[in-house]
């Protein structure tokens, strides 16, 4: 049985402790039959699993971050309010890291794929492909070089190397075309336990916008990342109902983090007064906050106006807006005029979040392109951001990265030992499991990045 090598570091010091304290062999004695082993858990049990964690790394912790860096959240207390000024330690990130994605998510995807064939699964394995490279992709826009192509050989390797971010763009889009190629495969089986309900033509499209979203994420190292994100589009997403949208639960247990948060910690996070002060005017503004006293909160108990507030509030791998998005920089980068799919991303999301038609013809009439490419880069980023809140704040950071747009002021005490420029962060520290558990394999990763701190930057974003 393969296991993390984070688990099996753990399992190996547990079993060392325990042999010094007895002498004596039970054989199997001990073992449980009715405890299930990894060897025997079906890919139907293992896919509903994999798909709520995937989907609460998006809105989660990492989420929560990015979003407070972004300046469209703002710590009022708690740790929170350390994060505003940019003391995110390396102990910040370490269970998102470890529990959340490493012997969470993709550990499950990697199940997956080693449970599945090229005739029984095989359009199962095609959907773990598509959740194991939008994981990794976190995993890199957040750290730089991570672990992976030795991140999941358990005993057979306990200190796997960190790819670079390079080599993990290239796994990432290798694990999308191979995804496609099993989605479009005859299989013995149906898709087995997903939570999301698409056709395999859907799924496919899905890795397709995928593909573009990581194109565009290159364009400072690629000068064809727009013509190859464009060509990805045409295979993508078409409307907001090809979008993968995982449903949350209206509980206090299977809600979506962001509610749950605010339940869970009340008004130590809230709405930026900066980003409320950007969406004076904007109809969704509504639909992301109320006033409460002098605060905008971005949950409220029983508010259902709140689209990414409620515990039902569902999460998406990608939207069909920011494909729309993409399409509309790619296009300006092309030299070419990215008004039409700036206003179909536009009015995609605010159909998806409940704004009225009404509406949604008023602003959309207002925007236009056709300045200088800077100019209506900035213009599609600024829309985007708007666009992006609540769903998908890590992108949200990614264009920030990429771009420098929006113009963000970064905070006045922001700089400190962990950030000492001052600038709005651009990576996370390597979690401290890392630094103890695997320390030359990480050592070596931020000897080539050349920096282990907030302002360092990475190959991809620079």
């Amino acid at each position: 049985m393969k296991i993390s090598y984070k688990i099996n570091k753990v399992f190996i010091l547990m079993m060392a402790t325990a042999a010094m304290l007895v002498s004596c062999e039970y054989g199997d004695t001990n073992n449980d039959p009715s405890r299930p082993t990894e060897d025997i858990v079906p890919v139907k049990a293992i896919m509903p699993i994999m798909q709520t964690q995937s989907h609460r790394n998006i809105t989660a912790g990492l989420g929560r971050l990015s979003g407070i860096i972004t300046q469209q959240w703002i710590g009022a207390d708690a740790q929170q309010a350390g994060y505003t000024t940019y003391v995110i330690d390396e102990s910040d990130s370490d269970a998102f890291w470890d529990t959340g994605i490493y012997t969470g998510s993709m550990r499950d995807c990697v199940q997956i794929i080693e449970k599945t064939s090229d005739i029984e699964g095989v359009n199962s394995r095609g959907i773990a492909k598509i959740y194991l490279a939008a994981n990794l992709g976190m995993v890199t826009d957040c750290w730089g070089d991570a672990p992976f192509t030795e991140a999941f050989k358990g005993e057979e390797n306990l200190f796997p190397k960190y790819d670079t971010q390079e080599s993990i763009f290239e796994s990432i889009f290798r694990l999308l075309d191979e995804a496609v190629v099993d989605l479009e495969a005859e299989d013995a089986l149906p898709i087995q336990g997903s939570l999301v309900t698409l056709t395999n033509d859907q799924w496919a499209k899905v890795a397709y916008a995928l593909k573009a979203r990581y194109y565009i994420q290159r364009t400072k190292v690629d000068t064809d990342a727009h013509n190859k994100a464009l060509a990805a589009i045409a295979k993508a997403m078409s409307s907001n109902a090809d979008q993968a949208q995982f449903n949350f639960e209206a509980t206090v247990n299977g809600g979506n983090p962001l509610a749950l948060f605010g339940v869970d910690r009340p008004e130590t996070m809230v709405i930026d007064p900066k980003f409320s002060t950007f969406m004076d005017g904007d109809p969704r503004k509504s639909k992301y906050m109320v006033k409460s006293g002098t605060t905008d909160l971005f949950y409220q108990n029983d508010n259902q106006d709140l689209f990414w507030g409620r515990f039902e509030s569902p999460s998406l791998l990608m939207t069909y807006a920011e494909l729309k998005f993409i399409e509309a920089e790619a296009l300006e980068r092309k030299g070419q005029d990215g008004t039409s799919a700036l206003k179909a991303a536009v009015e995609a999301n605010m159909e998806y979040i409940g704004v009225s038609a009404p509406s949604i013809a008023v602003y959309t009439s207002g925007i236009t392109l056709g300045g200088s490419e800077a100019a209506d880069i900035e213009a599609i980023i600024i829309e985007k951001y708007k666009a992006l809140y609540g769903n998908t704040p890590i992108e949200v950071w990614n264009d920030y990265k990429r771009t420098g747009y929006p113009n963000l002021t970064p905070n006045s005490e922001g700089s400190n030992g962990l950030n000492p420029s001052g600038v709005i962060p651009r990576r996370f520290l390597y979690p401290i499991s890392e630094r103890v558990s695997n320390p030359d394999s990480y050592q070596e990763a931020i000897t080539r990045q050349g920096s282990h701190l907030l302002d360092g930057k990475t190959t991809v974003f620079q």
